[in-house]
């Protein structure tokens, strides 16, 4: 294999974790543009919670029984590859990845969650599809190869040019009107965001304040006639998009919007 650079990282679980996201950080392609409004737009080739993800479900979900071999990160031009000693755990295949949990590690999983690099448990692998589908871009693929399981996650442009042929497309499309279809799926933007019909609804919801009692994932799931665990699904999508945020406790928090409208 034609290796430009290999790094390995050692020590406790947190500071391996720690140190592979920061090298990972370092090798992330950043693209700055001119958006709507005159505010400029850096756009990165990886998404930083796709990243951290990807690392923590690695450590999470190991076969810690399998020697002689180590979680290995290969990074190619246009794809990041992480794989990781074991099968899918339990019940979890690749077709329902996104919607079944189960943890091989339920102590690390805790551990790392007290440091704030769990958000909520089996909900992960779906945030980032919905955070990659959001943008038109391709979903991580699962496959285990022996007793190693391969995540691929893509690159969603990997040259300048690529970049630029995108955002054109997306022009033509009609990104500068208020509504605009791509693929299929009704997008609409707030504070250069673009986000879908539901997300927008959200948003619209929390900043009018419709809702009865607390703005929490309950009370929002009932005005949407949705899931909770859809609900909570968007509501990270915006937040980590910095539109909303939530404020308070798990139990009596509510969540409300970080930047108005333009």
């Amino acid at each position: 294999m034609n290796v430009i650079k290999d790094v390995t990282f050692e020590g406790a679980i947190l500071q391996q974790v720690r140190s592979t996201i920061d090298y990972l950080e370092t090798q992330v392609s950043e693209h700055s543009f001119l958006g709507e409004h005159g505010v400029f737009v850096t756009r990165r080739n990886y998404s930083k919670y796709a990243i951290q993800e990807m690392v923590v479900n690695s450590c999470c979900h190991r076969a810690y029984n399998i020697k002689g071999t180590e979680i290995q990160i290969k990074m190619f031009d246009d794809r990041i590859v992480f794989e990781t000693p074991g099968d899918l755990p339990g019940l979890v295949r690749p077709d329902n990845i996104r919607h079944t949990h189960f943890s091989r590690n339920p102590k690390i999983a805790q551990y790392l969650k007290a440091y704030k690099y769990v958000k909520e448990f089996g909900e992960g692998i779906d945030r980032i599809c919905s955070e990659l589908e959001t943008k038109g871009c391709t979903i991580p693929s699962f496959h285990a190869d022996a007793f190693i399981l391969k995540a691929t996650l893509m690159a969603e442009w990997t040259t300048e040019k690529e970049f630029d042929k995108q955002s054109t497309t997306k022009e033509e499309l009609g990104t500068t009107q208020k509504d605009n279809t791509i693929n299929g799926t009704v997008n609409l933007r707030v504070n250069n965001a673009e986000l879908t019909d539901r997300q927008r609804k959200i948003y619209e919801v929390i900043k009018n304040g419709t809702v009865n009692g607390t703005v929490n994932a309950q009370n929002l799931s009932v005005v949407l006639g949705v899931s909770l665990r859809t609900t909570k699904r968007e509501l990270y999508v915006l937040r980590d998009m910095n539109l909303i945020q939530f404020v308070g406790s798990d139990k009596t928090g509510h969540w409300e919007i970080v930047n108005q409208e333009q």
